[in-house]
């Protein structure tokens, strides 16, 4: 079982709040198996009770209390740019957290910024490089040392990410990530799990973990051969 592999179960250790043997782990080669094993692992029986609809209701209550919407005007389908705009985003978002009294996930770099501090980091490197006249075949190693210099920029700047998570594009979408890492949390304050929301928290898991898209991840996906992971 490869370090990819190995990051996903424990993330999905953490998301659920469960403890998954090596020999499960071993077993569980495909996300359905995997599904199953989790279930297997969460105390209690199917309550039938939607624990999507319980974190919309917490997310859409810190979003009422932090910015004083009508909570009418805030269903699933509403666009997560009108409500939180570029410009004041990181703010509101600190606040809808602390009114929902639960862990909103990251906002992240978008990409075009993701792409500049990696350009910053690497033209750093070959300007010292000029500097201290190094010369080719060294020009690999300071390209490469670029590249780290820019992932250090990207983790010492969390004020210029700004970009909604997974690329979120509605409340709705957002309330799902919110599932996904306060699943445990939920899971006690409404008393029941949900075959339906443990898939879905699942997927979330797998697609921060991995990147992939959503519509690749079904009960049939092997981890290695179909989600390239390794």
């Amino acid at each position: 079982m490869g370090l990819d592999i190995v990051e996903l179960f424990m993330a999905v250790e953490d998301a659920f709040q469960i403890h998954i043997e090596n020999e499960e782990a071993e077993k569980a080669g495909t996300v359905g198996a995997l599904h199953e094993l989790v279930i297997a692992k969460l105390q209690g029986q199917d309550s039938k009770r939607c624990l999507t609809s319980a974190a919309f209701y917490r997310t859409r209550r810190g979003i009422v209390g932090a910015l004083g919407i009508d909570r009418r005007e805030i269903r699933p389908s509403t666009p997560l740019d009108t409500i939180l705009p570029t410009n004041s985003r990181r703010a509101k978002w600190l606040r809808i957290q602390m009114g929902m009294n639960l862990k909103l996930p990251d906002l992240q770099h978008s990409g075009w910024m993701t792409l500049d501090l990696l350009f910053v980091g690497v033209v750093s490197a070959f300007a010292a490089g000029m500097v201290g006249r190094v010369r080719y075949p060294w020009f690999v190693l300071l390209f490469f040392l670029g590249l780290i210099i820019g992932g250090f920029l990207i983790k010492l700047s969390p004020g210029l990410a700004l970009a909604f998570p997974n690329h979120d594009a509605t409340v709705g979408d957002l309330t799902r990530d919110v599932l996904a890492v306060n699943h445990a949390s939920l899971l006690t304050e409404v008393g029941g799990w949900n075959n339906k929301d443990v898939w879905e928290t699942l997927c979330r898991v797998i697609v921060k973990q991995t990147s992939v898209a959503r519509e690749d991840i079904t009960p049939e996906a092997s981890f290695v051969d179909d989600l390239r992971m390794d």
